[in-house]
């Protein structure tokens, strides 16, 4: 499968359709429902205590379970990595996210919990599809086609995102413990999925992986409040002006901070488009009480990646090189190297032509190595832990072809996707779970770091399990077979994608991600009328 295609077209999704689309849609449901997450945000505030009826889900817990389906790994690793490629200035974008999204999810758990219009048995419905589903005939082709890509979704994404994110974060903090760790956060979240009463029991774990993930932060927060506090002050600024210079961190333009924003903190709470309604409907709150919790989950998930940001940056571990390794593919090769996001949007400073490697080090005089946000300090190239001996044909500072020695000595082209086994090794910028421990260790000491990661393993295991509910849900009641089967999907995911090293599997969940995200608000945006008129 051609990677880099697969993540132009994933990023095109969510820049062009996705991300304007939810953020269009929101805007409409707000008008539409009077501005329901202001409204309603004090009513929702209070339903956290309201006790269930009989032995259902706790209105509170229907809470934490759809925050912790949003946040997981991926929402605080997508954090880091948005910081890393934006600076502060990716938390207005946060905000705005959490502000949008707040009335599709109150929407959606309006329609899961209750009856097509003319029918009585709320208990056949449940879920978004299933609701479709009831409608009649001419809702019947898009409840199939929404089923079907959340299917995928929990699949590639629950499994492939939040399991590639707790992936990278172990094997960064416990080397060679990647395996064993995600397959027993898979095992567990597949074994509540099956379990009568597991809901409650995932209900206070994630509970207690957001206190412990939160609390990590603030620690790291404490030990240079003034800065993180800052962070708050300039977030705006950097926004819309653009993010200077800072340490090694070469800036950014706004638009740039705008796209970082876009591709790696909307599609965590975005992708849950279609699971939040079936999440809330297996609590036992009122409807209206249930809906208005559903808005607190943007809430939430923007509260603990402000912490998380106020962190990286008031720490300034995003701007500081560390001994680290990047992908060749995630790089550029610079013909002179750039120091602010002015020159670096300089093309004249990328290299074109070939660039020959031996023994890991470049023979081509001057050349430098970039990553997205600043340089690489004495890189070297290793192809699976070995020195390289290769040579890359470049354009625009990215490699297209690779050629290795053949069997007398001379450079032969290889196939393509043998240039994504190559790795650039320096002292370079942290991004993703680098970023996140790196921040944690900086600020907290190691034992943040250690408390970081125990929460990353309790929110991906709830997570696994609130997309396998969701997944069940979506599916028709008589069909228990099926549903249990849709239920172990995400857990599914994350284990093969582990196992397997499929690197191109994280990319595709958030791909189809995107897809079902526009399918829902558009749903959402069709059935809005009803929605208002039963919520008056």
């Amino acid at each position: 499968m051609d990677l880099q295609a697969l993540q132009e077209a994933r990023d095109l999704v969510w820049l062009y359709l996705a991300g304007p689309t939810l953020g269009l849609v929101g805007l409409v449901l707000t008008i539409r429902l009077r501005a329901p997450q202001w409204r309603l945000l004090r009513r929702g505030f209070a339903a956290l205590r309201a006790r269930p009826r009989g032995d259902t889900l706790a209105p509170g817990l229907g809470a934490v379970l759809a925050t912790v389906g949003a946040v997981g790994a991926a929402g605080a690793v997508g954090a880091a990595t948005a910081v890393s490629l934006g600076g502060p200035g990716v938390l207005p974008y946060l905000w705005l996210f959490g502000f949008l999204l707040a009335p599709l999810a109150y929407a959606e758990t309006w329609l899961a919990r209750t009856d097509a219009p003319g029918k009585s048995d709320v208990a056949a419905s449940g879920s978004l599809p299933r609701r479709l589903r009831r409608m009649g005939e001419r809702w019947r082709l898009p409840s199939l086609a929404l089923t079907a890509t959340l299917l995928v979704t929990g699949f590639a994404f629950a499994g492939g995102v939040h399991g590639g994110a707790l992936a990278e974060a172990t094997g960064r903090l416990l080397p060679g413990s990647a395996l064993a760790l995600v397959g027993g956060a898979a095992a567990l979240g597949a074994t509540f999925v099956v379990t009568n009463r597991g809901h409650n029991i995932a209900g206070w774990l994630g509970f207690a992986g957001l206190l412990v993930l939160a609390g990590a932060a603030i620690a790291a927060m404490a030990s240079n409040f003034g800065d993180a506090a800052q962070v708050l002050l300039r977030a705006f600024s950097d926004a819309f002006e653009g993010a200077p210079r800072s340490g090694e961190f070469t800036g950014a333009f706004a638009g740039e901070i705008a796209f970082a924003a876009t591709l790696h903190l909307l599609p965590p709470i975005g992708g849950t488009a279609g699971t939040v309604g079936a999440v809330h409907a297996m609590a036992g709150g009122k409807t209206r009480d249930q809906a208005a919790l559903a808005m607190l989950a943007p809430l939430f998930y923007a509260v603990v990646a402000t912490l998380l940001v106020m962190a990286f940056v008031g720490t300034g571990v995003f701007g500081t090189r560390y001994a680290d390794r990047r992908p060749l593919m995630e790089t550029r090769i610079h013909r002179i190297a750039a120091a602010s996001a002015a020159q670096r949007a300089e093309p004249d400073r990328l290299y074109d032509g070939l660039v020959r490697i031996m023994e890991g080090r470049t023979r081509n005089p001057g050349l430098s190595v970039g990553t997205a946000r600043g340089m690489v300090s004495e890189p070297h190239f290793e192809v699976n832990g070995e020195p390289a001996d290769i040579a890359l044909r470049v354009e625009d500072g990215v490699a297209y072809e690779i050629l290795k020695p053949g069997r007398f000595g001379a450079l032969t082209q290889r196939p393509f996707h043998e240039a994504y086994e190559v790795d650039v090794v320096g002292d370079m910028l942290p991004t993703g779970a680098g970023l996140l421990l790196r921040g944690m260790s900086e600020g907290g000491g190691d034992l943040a770091a250690r408390f970081a990661l125990a929460g990353l393993l309790a929110l991906a295991t709830v997570a696994f399990a609130v997309w396998g509910w969701a997944l069940g849900r979506s599916l028709p009641t008589d069909a228990r077979g099926p549903r249990r089967l849709a239920g172990l999907l995400p857990a599914g995911g994350a284990a093969l994608g582990v196992a397997a090293g499929l690197p191109w599997l994280p990319v595709l969940g958030s791909l189809v991600a995107a897809v079902s995200a526009f399918f829902v608000a558009l749903v959402l945006l069709g059935l809005s009328r009803e929605v208002a008129e039963r919520a008056k």
